[in-house]
C-alpha cells in the first residue's frame, strides 16, 4: 500500500497493538499510560451552512453511511459544549444523531466526535467528527467553514479497496463540499489532542504524505482555499474553472494514474490506487507533486495546523507550518521530470477505481 520501509498492513494484521502511540511522546510530561494517536486513512471536507436544517439531515445521512461500516467498532461520543446532557456518552447509551440534531436551534454548536479508543481518551482507527458552525457565525464567511472527518484502518482499504473512495464521493455530494482531501493519517485523542500534536509533527518530518493538524482549525481559512492535495482531492467546480477547467486537469493528470468523479458541486481526484505516505528520505511522489502544481493558485495562504509549543516541543506552528503546506512546491524546470516519474509510479486497476469516474 506505500512505499515504506516495513509492510504497515502487515504489522496491523500480526501486531496491532505495535501501531498504537503512547499518548504525550515527545512532551515534557513523557510517555503516557493511554493510546495518544494510531495511524490510519482519513479523509476531511469542508461544507457550508451546518445551521440549516437540509444540511444537518445531510450530517446524519454521512453517519448512517458510515455507522452501517463502523458500528461493531465505535465507543465513545465526545460533544462540545452540547445544548443538553453530557459531553461524553457510551456509544451503547447514545441517541440517534437525528434526535439530538432536532433539540437543537440553529445556534447550537453541531459537534460530534465519535471514537474507537479502549477508553474514552483513547485514539482509534474508526472515528467520525463534525464541527458544525453556530447560525450567527456561518452568516459572517471570515470566520471559516464547517468540516466533516472520518477515518478507517488501513486494513480496511486493503480488504475492501474502493470502499473508502466511495463514501468520500458520497459524503462530498451530500454536504456539497467546498474542497477536502483524504489519504493517510494520525489519528488523535480527541481530548488530549494537544499532547499529541508533537508526535504528529515529528512523524510529518519523516512522511510528507500524512495529513496533519486538526480539521476546526483549517475550516477557518477553508474558505480561502484548499489545504493541501492527497490520495484523494476535493475541489469546487469554480476552482476547478480557476486552474483551466476539466480539460487542463484531464491533460495535466492522465487517466492512468488520475482518476476523476462528480460529486455534483465539484470532483474528487483520486491520485494512484491506494494511499501514500511518502516517507521524505526519498524522491516526492509524482502523483502528488503534479495535481499540487495545478491546485497551488487555489490554495489557502495559510492554515492552521499546531497549538503553540509550551516546551520547545515540535509543533507545526509559523515557518514549519508554512513549510508543511508548501512541501510539494517545484520549480518549474522540474516539471518533466515529475512527468516522466509518474511512468514508473503504481497505475489505477479496474480493482482500486470507482466505476462512474469521468
Amino acid at each position: 500500500m506505500t512505499d515504506l520501509p516495513f509492510d504497515p498492513v502487515e504489522l496491523m494484521r500480526k501486531h496491532p497493538q505495535k501501531m498504537r502511540v503512547p499518548g504525550g511522546l515527545l512532551t515534557k510530561q513523557g510517555a503516557q499510560n493511554n493510546v495518544g494517536s494510531v495511524p490510519a486513512v482519513s479523509g476531511t471536507l469542508f461544507f457550508n451552512d451546518a445551521h440549516l436544517p437540509e444540511v444537518r439531515e445531510a450530517i446524519c445521512a454521512c453517519f448512517d453511511e458510515y455507522e452501517a461500516v463502523a458500528k461493531r467498532y465505535l465507543t465513545w461520543l465526545w460533544r462540545s459544549e452540547p445544548p443538553e446532557g453530557p459531553d461524553k456518552i457510551a456509544y451503547a447509551k447514545v441517541k440517534p444523531m437525528r434526535d439530538m440534531m432536532k433539540r437543537m436551534d440553529e445556534d447550537d454548536l453541531v459537534s460530534f466526535a465519535y471514537v474507537s479508543g479502549e477508553q474514552p481518551h483513547d485514539a482509534g482507527e474508526w472515528e467520525f467528527q463534525v464541527f458544525g458552525r453556530r447560525g450567527w457565525e456561518a452568516k459572517m464567511i471570515v470566520r471559516g467553514t464547517s468540516s466533516l472527518r472520518f477515518s478507517m484502518p488501513l486494513l480496511h482499504l486493503e480488504d475492501h479497496p474502493v470502499d473508502f473512495q466511495a463514501m468520500f464521493v458520497s459524503f462530498a455530494r451530500r454536504l456539497d463540499a467546498i474542497h477536502g482531501y483524504a489519504g493517510h493519517g494520525l489519528i488523535l485523542s480527541v481530548v488530549r489532542e494537544g499532547d499529541n500534536q508533537p508526535f504528529e509533527a515529528y512523524l510529518s518530518e519523516k512522511l510528507s504524505g500524512l495529513d496533519v493538524g486538526d480539521q476546526v482549525s483549517a475550516s477557518r481559512t477553508a474558505h480561502e482555499g484548499i489545504k493541501t492535495v492527497s490520495w484523494l482531492t476535493a475541489v469546487n467546480y469554480e476552482m476547478v474553472e480557476m486552474v483551466g477547467g476539466l480539460s487542463t486537469i484531464r491533460s495535466e493528470l492522465p487517466m492512468d494514474w488520475f482518476a476523476l468523479y462528480d460529486y455534483g458541486a465539484g470532483i474528487v481526484i483520486q491520485a494512484g490506487p491506494s494511499p501514500e505516505a511518502a516517507p521524505s528520505d526519498r524522491p516526492r511522489p509524482a502523483r502528488f507533486v503534479l495535481p499540487n502544481r495545478l491546485f497551488q493558485p487555489v490554495r489557502a495562504p495559510k492554515v492552521g495546523l499546531h497549538f503553540a509549543s509550551k516546551d520547545g516541543e515540535p509543533r507545526l506552528t509559523g515557518w514549519r507550518a508554512e513549510q508543511w503546506l508548501e512541501r510539494f512546491d517545484i520549480d518549474d524546470d522540474d516539471l518533466m521530470v515529475y512527468k516522466a516519474q509518474l511512468l514508473d509510479e503504481p497505475k489505477l486497476t479496474p480493482a482500486t477505481t470507482l466505476p462512474d469516474r469521468l
